[in-house]
């Protein structure tokens, strides 16, 4: 697992980004630079990498916060879409495991978190134009989440792993082209994980190459941000079922991880925008906890703007650019975290002056310790 480890830092220094559209070079990563408004080539610079070993190096004490930067937004909107989709929340029944899935009442297994035997990890990108110029900063939580989680995720005895957007990705092609319906490549077919499902399982995590394609969302998204629709929905029984392939399952430990620039649902949004509308931001948390059968199968990482805005090396400007520059404080996204149990979150900045995995080991850390605790390990 540790070389797996070591490999995917090296895989995750920005070549996933090839080919997406650029303002900048810090859209694309340390490794590659903005070409003609694309990503691609090599910097001038070289590469910074993350090579400590994550099982060893985590040290720190946890924190929930960093040092912030301002991030400039130069790309072009996207016309705001709609969905018309809403689903019950459902879970799969756990015979839709995937074929590592072990019986451990059965065979005996030694596999699995304490209790949690089965984790099911997805990750929330905000891909909507205010994070044009954040590409390293992305990459950096990406790197550090694997780094730290990823042993974790070796522990258990079936992973699933997906990605969705803050809106309906552009990719997805009919019928799945609805909010909370996992990100396709490029192709608008399912990555080429070994289960030929549109999530990594297990037999994935070494294949380290075949998360370049779930991860690459670019910037050219809607604006209206929904991420907790797009949650949501994604427990809706037939798009489980269907064009998740069965993503959500009973009885496992969900965990998120959002990383966004902008609050959700926020009131009089001075950029007109309504945020996710399907239930009201009081029951958010509680409705996706109730999706889980309770707090103990959840647990969420965020990664959002600074609460205080004078203090912030990236100050909230909604009116700049095509999208807003800097970070929002996300004060309805914050509250409705925050009302799950400490131990049950974590959040941290998006706003990164220097932008290295390192600056994310140790929130990430206090999110592995929690995550153990809530899985009944000491």
């Amino acid at each position: 697992m540790t070389a797996a480890l070591l490999s995917l830092s090296g895989c995750f220094t920005g070549t996933f980004l090839a080919g997406q559209p650029c303002a900048d070079d810090l859209d694309c990563g340390p490794n590659l630079s903005c070409d003609e408004g694309r990503c691609a080539g090599a910097t001038a610079g070289p590469a910074t990498t993350s090579t400590s070993d994550p099982t060893t190096s985590t040290t720190a004490e946890p924190t929930t916060s960093s040092t912030t930067t301002t991030a400039e937004s130069t790309s072009t909107t996207a016309e705001p879409t709609t969905s018309t989709t809403t689903a019950e929340p459902s879970t799969t029944d756990a015979s839709t495991t995937d074929a590592s899935t072990t019986d451990a009442s059965t065979t005996g297994s030694t596999c699995g978190v304490g209790r949690c035997e089965m984790i099911d990890v997805l990750i929330v990108l905000d891909n909507s134009p205010s994070m044009s110029g954040k590409g390293n900063t992305l990459l950096s939580i990406i790197v550090a989440y694997a780094e730290i989680l990823f042993p974790l995720l070796g522990e258990a005895c079936s992973v699933h792993i997906g990605a969705i957007t803050t809106n309906v990705f552009a990719n997805n092609q009919p019928p799945c082209d609805q909010l909370g319906a996992l990100n396709r490549g490029e192709d608008g077919e399912p990555c080429p994980f070994a289960e030929g499902k549109p999530y990594a399982t297990t037999a994935d995590l070494k294949d380290v190459p075949s998360f370049n394609c779930l991860l690459t969302v670019g910037a050219q998204g809607d604006p209206n941000e929904r991420p907790i629709d797009t949650v949501y929905q994604s427990f809706g029984a037939a798009l489980n079922n269907d064009c998740n392939g069965g993503f959500h399952r009973e009885g496992a430990l969900l965990l998120i991880l959002l990383a966004t620039d902008e609050d959700d649902g926020e009131k009089n949004d001075l950029q007109g925008h309504e945020g996710s509308d399907i239930i009201l931001p009081n029951l958010w948390t509680s409705a996706i906890s109730v999706a889980k059968g309770g707090n103990k199968n959840l647990y969420i990482a965020a990664v959002l703007g600074d609460a205080d805005q004078e203090a912030t090396a990236c100050p909230w400007d909604p009116l700049a650019g095509p999208d807003g520059t800097g970070a929002s404080p996300a004060p309805t996204l914050r509250a409705a975290i925050e009302k799950l149990p400490p131990q049950n979150r974590v959040i941290g900045s998006i706003c990164d002056p220097e932008p290295d995995p390192k600056n994310y080991y140790p929130l990430f850390d206090e999110a592995n310790q929690e995550i153990r605790a809530l899985c009944d390990l000491p």
